[in-house]
């Protein structure tokens, strides 16, 4: 066993017994198609991740579109009405953007991303009105913008969630300034706050969610052991399992959770608990 681990077992406790079977709530899943030719989007239909539920021993899931150059508003509703039709513990998160992109780190594609967006016109990509048919939002705010005033305040009459991007171009200082002041409710981290690889970004996503009661971090799109250590080692309370499918299987992404916790309690909180919690 190396130092990392014994670390993590005096912060945590010694595993004193056999693992229990825990319930799996994924909250972070991209159903749909994409219309930017990435890699990365564009290759999980509804019916394909229904067939990887049960083989992965998902019991609930949240799922919002991918990446979709020309706007948010139809996927949104087709992925809701899905979420009704299918059941299986499916739930929807609205993915919405705005005019206005924050400055985070200087790329210049993020300036032509910009300008693209505040000389763009387009409709919401939700109406406030139908804020109750989804779990929370989901938001890229380098790529698509922060939310419009009127979604947000639907939002925030509610205290639901938001799920931001973390890490590069998404960095904790700029959710602590630009995003946390205007969200009333939980504001969950993507990726530890540190994708795709970045130690910094890392700790300081985790100093944010000691700091800040409404932040939590989901563990999606990181499969580096000792980030997933530090993160679960300083706030477990505060993690959600999330697999970023399509880009792992959620079963091999829960597997490294898996392997690193040895506490059933711990896990269970990671697992579903904390994620029922902010999510409701």
């Amino acid at each position: 066993m190396d130092c990392c681990q014994d670390h993590l077992e005096a912060e945590l406790g010694p595993w004193d017994g056999p693992a229990l079977d825990h319930p799996l709530f994924d909250a972070h899943v991209h159903v749909g198609m994409s219309d930017t030719g990435q890699l990365y989007y564009g290759k999980l239909t509804g019916d394909e991740f229904v067939s990887l539920v049960k083989a992965a021993g998902l019991t609930k899931a949240l799922v919002f579109p991918p990446t979709i150059d020309s706007g948010y508003r139809k996927a949104n509703y087709a992925l809701a009405q899905w979420c009704k039709d299918v059941g299986q513990g499916m739930r929807p998160l609205a993915r919405v953007g705005g005019k206005h992109i924050g400055w985070t780190e200087p790329e210049l594609w993020l300036l032509r991303r910009k300008l693209r967006r505040l000389i763009g016109s387009r409709e919401l990509d939700l109406s406030p009105e139908d804020i109750d048919d989804f779990a929370g939002l989901k938001i890229l705010p380098h790529l698509d913008g922060l939310p419009a005033d009127e979604i947000l305040e639907a939002v925030n009459a509610r205290e639901m969630p938001v799920l931001t991007h973390g890490g590069k171009f998404v960095p904790a200082d700029f959710v602590e300034k630009a995003v946390l002041p205007r969200v009333k409710g939980p504001v969950v981290i993507a990726h530890l706050g540190a994708f795709p690889d970045r130690e910094e970004d890392l700790r300081a996503a985790v100093d944010l969610a000691k700091r800040n009661p409404r932040v939590y971090l989901d563990t999606s799109g990181i499969w580096i052991a000792d980030f997933l250590r530090y993160a679960i080692n300083a706030v477990p309370e505060k993690i959600i399992f999330g697999s970023d499918c399509p880009l792992t299987h959620p079963r091999v992404a829960w597997g490294l959770i898996r392997a690193l916790v040895k506490r059933d309690d711990v896990l269970e909180d990671i697992a579903w608990r904390t994620a029922e919690t902010v999510y409701g």
